[in-house]
Order: structure tokens, then sequence, then C-alpha cells
């Protein structure tokens, strides 16, 4: 045998060779390309999950922050009219718009005819 009948010969055995050594090294590659998008996406779904927690966090926080400050108005009114002089005519018409009233005392409403 010459030696180019032997290198066609061992050609297909080479070529057989290459190819079962690449198809692994491509399986390999696929599986490192979908585990590492697989990563990717969930990665970023987390990601968008937080930030749609933070938002909702901070409209909770200022939500909150205006309660507190609409709590601390009321509660300087009240000291105000607590403070003042007139303690009594605000307890009475308090007590009044309560519903309450002296012993023996009869309350009249007017009542609009329709």
């Amino acid at each position: 045998m010459s030696a180019r009948t032997q290198d066609v010969n061992d050609r297909p055995s080479a070529q057989k060779q290459i190819k079962s050594g690449h198809k692994p090294h491509k399986v390999r590659h696929f599986a490192k390309l979908v585990f590492f998008s697989t990563l990717l996406v969930y990665a970023a779904s987390v990601i968008i999950n937080t930030q749609a927690e933070i938002a909702e966090q901070k409209a909770t926080i200022e939500k909150l922050e205006a309660e507190i400050v609409e709590a601390q108005q009321e509660n300087d009114e009240y000291v105000r009219l607590l403070g003042d002089d007139d303690e009594y005519e605000y307890m009475l018409s308090a007590a009044i718009a309560r519903g309450y009233a002296y012993p023996r005392e009869t309350r009249y409403y007017a009542k609009s005819a329709e």
C-alpha cells in the first residue's frame, strides 16, 4: 500500500473521530447556553419583582407619612383648643355634637320639610 492509499483509508476514521469529538462539545456548549439563559431570565425576574416590591413599599411609606402628618395636625388642633381659656365652651359643643345633653334638658332639632 502506498502512502496515499493509506492516507485515504485513514481519513474516514479520522473524520469520525473528529465528528464524534465535536458533538459532545456542541452539546456541552448548548447546555451551558441554556443554563446561563435560564439563569439570566431568573435573575431578571427577581430584579423586576424586587423593584416592584420596593415601589410598593415606598408608596406605603408615603401613605403612612401622610397619615402621620394628618394625625399630628389634628393633635395640634386639639392641644390648641384644649389650651384655650374657653375649654368649657369647646367641651360643651363637642358633647352636643355627640348627642349628649344636661339632665332634664330637651333638645329640639329642626327638620327640613321636603
